[in-house]
């Protein structure tokens, strides 16, 4: 008996110590589903916005963006950021077109697009001259769906995971870190 209140009490003293980073926090487990972002909350945190997409046939959305955003310039990312009235209205209008344009087999063609704004946003070339997509992953956080970049760079590291990539820039939004 005093050895299974050893173990517990070692456990736990384990489990206590230690720090717990920003980054450690897990932003998708759906505490932040009811927050309500905005193009000022990305404003906030540097983000470069680049193109302002037609909605008109994104079912439900109120805005899109194309843009950058890295801790340094040079660490840019580009990201593209779909704002909808609510979560559950982004899960449900918006999750088809999120896989539509994101992952390894991505629709980048326009022929082939359901929305067809952006498109050539959301393809890069290859060293070796073929055209693959640049989101390969998207998360829905809030209001938003985010389409993350992957990108293989001997220069920059860690860019390759695009769930990293998007947790790394939308933890710093003013919304996530006060709350």
């Amino acid at each position: 008996m005093k050895r299974i209140l050893f173990i517990t009490l070692i456990g736990i003293f384990l489990s206590c110590s230690g720090e717990t980073s920003q980054t450690e926090i897990d932003i998708f487990d759906g505490r932040y589903d009811s927050l309500i972002f905005s193009q000022e909350s990305f404003e906030k945190i540097g983000f470069k916005f680049k193109k302002e997409y037609d909605v008109s046939e994104l079912p439900d959305a109120e805005n899109a963006y194309y843009g950058f955003w890295g801790e340094s310039s040079f660490e840019r990312l580009s990201y593209e950021l779909r704002f909808y009235p609510s979560n559950q209205i982004a899960k449900l209008s918006g999750s088809f077109y999120a896989d539509e344009a994101s992952g390894e087999d991505a629709v980048i063609k326009k022929s082939d697009a359901t929305w067809k704004e952006g498109i050539k946003d959301r393809s890069g070339v290859e060293f070796y001259g073929s055209i693959m997509p640049i989101y390969l992953d998207y998360v829905i956080l809030g209001n938003m769906i985010v389409l993350c970049p992957s990108e293989k760079s001997t220069a920059v590291k860690d860019v390759w995971d695009p769930i990293e990539n998007c947790r790394k820039m939308l933890s710093k939004l003013p919304e996530i870190k006060s709350k």
